[in-house]
């Protein structure tokens, strides 16, 4: 009699469905949704590890995706884009999200480790004219803010549409940018500023 083969993206499936319940994430609750022994786990991946490398890897795409479609809507700027889509990964996907950002990790800095921080960090000099460490810095302190957004959407704390987070994303960079460069002329309407938008 020949046995049914669980592949590596059922295992992924349920493994994502693991910590979309917020268990912990291991072979024998991977093996429980779907209903057999743990060796499928093991055949597939040959570790725990590298089922959870394999997740994670899932987890960014599913994110990079987020970030690409609102960078092809008109009037979205990248940096905007980055924000926005790291919210909606939240609410969308809150076991992976959870899975990547809401985890404790050893050597945490500032900057919430984000797969896209290179790309994020190059759009902000281009776009804003910012040095490395000027956007580093910035962005830390965006960050903080976003992901504060994001773990209220992810939990069902807040229940915020698309335009509710981008008006305190473009409040919070608008005060930001106030601060960070006195000196320049600042930018965004005074509504915006103002939160009207």
């Amino acid at each position: 009699m020949a046995r049914n083969k669980i592949g590596s993206e059922k295992l992924l499936q349920a493994a994502a469905e693991v910590v979309g319940s917020g268990k912990p994430l291991t072979a024998r609750a991977v093996a429980e949704r779907l209903n057999c022994s743990t060796q499928p786990v093991y055949s597939a991946f040959g570790s725990m590890e590298k089922l959870k490398r394999a997740l994670t890897e899932r987890a960014e795409s599913l994110y990079r995706e987020r970030i690409a479609a609102y960078r092809s809507e008109s009037g979205r700027n990248a940096y905007e884009a980055y924000g926005m889509g790291y919210v909606k990964f939240a609410r969308e996907e809150k076991g992976l999200f959870r899975f990547l950002y809401m985890r404790e990790r050893e050597g945490a800095g500032a900057v919430v480790d984000d797969v896209n921080l290179n790309e994020i960090l190059a759009d902000m000099g281009r776009l804003y004219g910012m040095d490395g460490e000027t956007a580093k810095k910035f962005h830390g302190d965006m960050s903080v803010f976003s992901y504060g957004l994001a773990a209220l959407v992810n939990t069902g704390y807040a229940d915020l549409t698309d335009e509710e987070i981008g008006r305190r994303l473009k409040r919070q960079f608008y005060a930001l940018y106030a601060y960070y460069f006195p000196d320049r002329p600042q930018i965004g309407s005074l509504t915006e500023r103002e939160g009207e938008v």
